[in-house]
């Protein structure tokens, strides 16, 4: 049995070289400041790959990964399946929260 993980709808991209569906999850955070390159076909992953566009001064999201695996310009508005992701709008709650006195 295969056990679904959970990702953020604004985490997922696909590799602008070979279509692959990508998580930032999934990307080294020890390479911040480095090149980050798809898992499926080692090409250099850019903004693109993760939806974003210079919009004036600014980067903005401006696609999304829809149900369908491919590229919407709207935002998706409820959770969803996708291969072996349940793919969700908001970020899942903390399993523990920090409880003050």
């Amino acid at each position: 049995m295969t056990t679904q993980r959970t990702v953020l709808v604004d985490s997922l991209g696909i590799c602008e070289h070979c279509d692959t569906l990508l998580t930032l999850t999934d990307m080294p955070v020890d390479a911040m400041n480095a090149e980050w390159r798809c898992a499926e076909c080692n090409g250099v992953l850019t903004y693109k790959s993760f939806g974003y566009e210079k919009v004036g001064d600014e980067w903005k999201k401006t696609q999304w990964v829809g149900e369908d695996g491919k590229w919407t310009r709207d935002r998706p508005i409820s959770g969803f399946e996708l291969g072996n992701w349940f793919v969700t709008i908001t970020a899942p709650p903390p399993i523990f929260r920090h409880i003050t006195t």
